[in-house]
């Protein structure tokens, strides 16, 4: 019969590697920082989408994109936010006229301005 301690100890074994991946992985992703993304947003994004999401200044063809639509911004993953933000519309078919932002923001600043345009439609 197998002893208890020889039991605790391959559970340890077994259990012990997941654990340390879960930690890893919970401090490599951080709870984004509302209040910085909002003043990124505001440095970055305002121009275009208002500081209210609606994105009504027609300036551009096809409009920007009304960031407060709930149903909308419901559809849309945070990878795909990620995306256009890093690579600019038309990296995923959208206005060309959206920038890509990745040489200006790393990629906690992007997560920190998704976090916070996701609060634009819950408004």
């Amino acid at each position: 019969m197998v002893s208890s301690r020889r039991v605790i100890l391959v559970l340890t074994l077994l259990v012990s590697p997941l654990v340390t991946a879960a930690l890893t992985a919970a401090q490599s992703s951080p709870t984004p920082d509302l209040a910085r993304g909002k003043e990124i947003y505001a440095r970055h994004c305002s121009g275009c989408h208002g500081e209210d999401g609606r994105g009504e200044a027609k300036t551009f063809r096809p409009n920007v994109g009304n960031l407060s639509v709930r149903v909308l911004m419901d559809q849309l993953s945070d990878d795909y936010l990620v995306a256009v933000i890093q690579k600019g519309g038309a990296a995923v078919g959208k206005n060309a006229a959206m920038p890509a932002w990745s040489a200006q923001l790393d990629d906690a600043d992007v997560r920190d301005v998704v976090a916070f345009v996701r609060t634009l439609a819950r408004r």
